[in-house]
C-alpha cells in the first residue's frame, strides 16, 4: 500500500489502485516540482509522448508505505488533509481483467510465489473472477485488492482514515473538490480518463452473470457495506 505525501501542502494522497490513480498522480505532479528524467518518458503508438507516473513517484521521497504513513498518522499527519478515491467493486474488477489479463499480450498480475493461485495473460473472465474469490487481501495483487485496506483502520470498525473519500464515478467534481483543498492558487488538471481498448466501452453488467456477481459481492463485502456500493 503507497501513500502519496506533499509537506509544502499538507496532504496525503491515499492511492488506491484502478481507481484513476494515474490521472490523479499526473495531475497533482505540479505541487511537488519535480523534474522528469527522460528515462521516465516514453513515446505511445500514435507518437505522442507519455509519463511513466508510477515509476517517478516509486523513485520519490513522496511516496510512503503504510507502516511510514500508520506510524505519523497521529503525529506529522495528524492536520494533513487526506484523501483518497474508490470504485464500484465490480466495476473495479472489470477495468482490472481488460487493462491486465484480458489480452495475451496484456502486462499480467503478480502474486506472490507462495500462492496457489493462477493469473493468466488471456484467461476468461469468468475463471479470473474465480480466481479473485480464491484470493485473500494479504496475497491479493493491489489492483485487485480491497479497497478498505488502504482508506481504512485496523479494528472491529475499521475506520475511514481519508477526510474526504472521492468517487470514481463522479471523479471530475470530486477531484475539483481535492484540488480547491489542496492547490490554492494553482490549477490541477486531471488529465483525460481512457478505458481499456479490450473493454470496447461496454459496461461492467454485461461482464456477469448472477453467480460471479455475488462471487464479487462475497469476496468485497466490506468495500461494498462500507462504502455504500451496489451493483
Amino acid at each position: 500500500m503507497k501513500y502519496i505525501v506533499s509537506d509544502d501542502q499538507e496532504f496525503v494522497y491515499f492511492v488506491v489502485q484502478k481507481v484513476a490513480c494515474s490521472s490523479i498522480k499526473t495531475a497533482l505532479l505540479p505541487l511537488f516540482g519535480m523534474n522528469t528524467p527522460k528515462r521516465f518518458e516514453y513515446t505511445r503508438k500514435d507518437g505522442s509522448t507519455g509519463l511513466r507516473i508510477h515509476k517517478l513517484f516509486d523513485r520519490s521521497d513522496y511516496q510512503i508505505r503504510e507502516e511510514q504513513f500508520i506510524a505519523g498518522l497521529n503525529d506529522q499527519y495528524r492536520e494533513y488533509f487526506k484523501f483518497a478515491f474508490i470504485r464500484n467493486p465490480w466495476d473495479r474488477l472489470v477495468s482490472c481483467y481488460s487493462q491486465k489479463l484480458s489480452n495475451v499480450n496484456g502486462p499480467g498480475l503478480k502474486l506472490p510465489a507462495e500462492s496457489n493461485v493462477e493469473l493468466y495473460r488471456g484467461m476468461p473472465f469468468a475463471e479470473f473472477v474465480e480466481a479473485v474469490y480464491a484470493i485473500p487481501d494479504s496475497e491479493a495483487n493491489p489492483h485487485f485488492q480491497s479497497q478498505h485496506m488502504v482508506i481504512c483502520g485496523s479494528g472491529r470498525d475499521k475506520p475511514i482514515l481519508a477526510d474526504f473519500v472521492g468517487r470514481f464515478e463522479n471523479l471530475k467534481a470530486d477531484f475539483e473538490v481535492v484540488a480547491k483543498k489542496i492547490s490554492g492558487s494553482q490549477q490541477l488538471q486531471l488529465p483525460h480518463i481512457l478505458r481499456s481498448r479490450n473493454r470496447q466501452f461496454r459496461p461492467y453488467t454485461e461482464f456477469y452473470d448472477r453467480r460471479l456477481r455475488d462471487l464479487v459481492y462475497e469476496r468485497y463485502q466490506e468495500d461494498i457495506e462500507i462504502f455504500g456500493y451496489s451493483y
